[in-house]
């Protein structure tokens, strides 16, 4: 039997230039694919036009960078489709998401006394749906990848919704991007890791409130093989002034990502300006997700969270430090994730009120015990921590 993941919960792929994607289309599609063998078949099982199906596919690919099925012209109903090992990858990547979020969802929901709504989560790019929602408030959020790549952002914004009926969407994009949408007047608040960048933003009166939410770490990873010996290095600076005079690939974000921006702050400490056929940028639209697997391709190094890397599942690559030196300040990177209320003064419209309580709740018991176990089922340890 197909399981029908849309039942559960909904995703949607909200990526640069605010462009939206079915994610639970698309995985829906995937497995089906992979169960029949055909674009065609795998249309039919999902009451879908085969137009639509090819449709998302090639947005799919265009947008995050990756060849997702392999199709060949005949066969069956018009041709047999397969799914490339990159289409897999993902695929297994989201059971894995879901898995942890449904848990974490059904643990909160025990708690709680709440029943779970069918059409649980709704993202930015897809307000048609809202009206099936007893909810008549809702937020909108500019939110780092990071958050909503693990899945923890969907997690968040149902367990918010049961205990307030305020519904949250978010966009997905860069910290830098995420700010600058929040002053074209777009969100109510943003959810960013860009010290600098946010400083700006409250320094230019866009912000009344920035909350430090949850934290995690960066950390480099490279190949099994580590070319340039960054296990026998002192320090994140070194490693980078090693990686660019061996100019084995690295691979940056190349936005105004937290990401990116963490990455810049490490090149300067270390007196470089990157540049050559060495040094890549990757196209920000992929994330960090993106960036860590052309790293592999390219068997180079690049800098990720750490959460990035456990979701990966990534076999051909490791991290740096080495557990030996996690606790160095040479190795430190530290990752704090911010909540941003946009200023109303500013952008009139913004819902103050209601920004303020999805920040308290984020804060409180229940937010913060949602975020600091989420992962461990899955993945042995959680992907973020509390902010102390």
């Amino acid at each position: 039997m197909v399981k029908n993941f849309s039942n559960e919960f909904k995703i949607a792929l909200q990526l640069e230039g605010e462009k939206s994607l079915s994610g639970n289309d698309l995985f829906t599609l995937l497995e089906n694919i992979m169960l029949s063998g055909s674009i065609s078949s795998a249309a039919a099982r999902m009451g879908a036009s085969y137009r639509y199906c090819w449709g998302l596919i090639q947005g799919a690919e265009k947008t995050l960078g990756l060849t997702l099925v392999d199709k060949q012209v005949g066969g069956v109903a018009g041709g047999g489709t397969s799914l490339t090992p990159q289409g897999k990858e993902l695929l297994e990547q989201y059971k894995a998401f879901k898995q942890e979020v449904d848990s974490q969802l059904k643990h909160f929901l025990a708690r709680t006394g709440s029943t779970p709504s069918q059409d649980v989560f709704v993202s930015a790019g897809q307000p048609e749906k809202a009206d099936e929602r007893t909810a008549v408030r809702h937020l909108l959020l500019a939110s780092t990848m990071e958050a909503v790549e693990t899945g923890l952002m969907d997690l968040l914004e149902e367990a918010f919704f049961h205990t307030s009926s305020i519904l949250v969407r978010h966009i997905s994009i860069g910290s830098g991007r995420a700010l600058q949408i929040a002053r074209e007047g777009r969100v109510d608040v943003v959810l960013s890791h860009a010290p600098e960048l946010e400083k700006s933003f409250m320094d230019e009166g866009w912000g009344v409130e920035m909350i430090p939410i949850m934290a995690n770490d960066f950390v480099i990873a490279g190949p099994l093989s580590d070319p340039v010996g960054v296990s026998e290095l002192s320090g994140a600076v070194e490693a980078f002034r090693k990686i660019a005079s061996s100019q084995v690939p690295f691979i940056s974000r190349g936005d105004s990502s937290g990401t990116h921006q963490r990455e810049k702050e490490i090149w300067k400490q270390a007196g470089i300006i990157p540049e050559g056929q060495w040094y890549t940028k990757s196209s920000g639209m992929v994330g960090n997700l993106g960036a860590l697997h052309l790293a592999r391709e390219k068997e180079g190094y690049t800098l990720v969270d750490r959460a990035t890397f456990l979701i990966s599942r990534e076999e051909k690559m490791i991290i740096f430090p080495p557990g030996e030196k996690a606790n160095d300040p040479a190795w430190t990177l530290e990752n704090i994730f911010v909540l941003t209320i946009v200023n109303p003064e500013r952008v009139p419209g913004v819902k103050l009120a209601d920004a303020r309580l999805f920040a308290r709740w984020l804060l409180e018991r229940e937010g913060q015990e949602l975020i600091s176990s989420f992962g461990r089922e899955t993945f042995g340890t959680p992907l973020f921590s509390r902010v102390t």
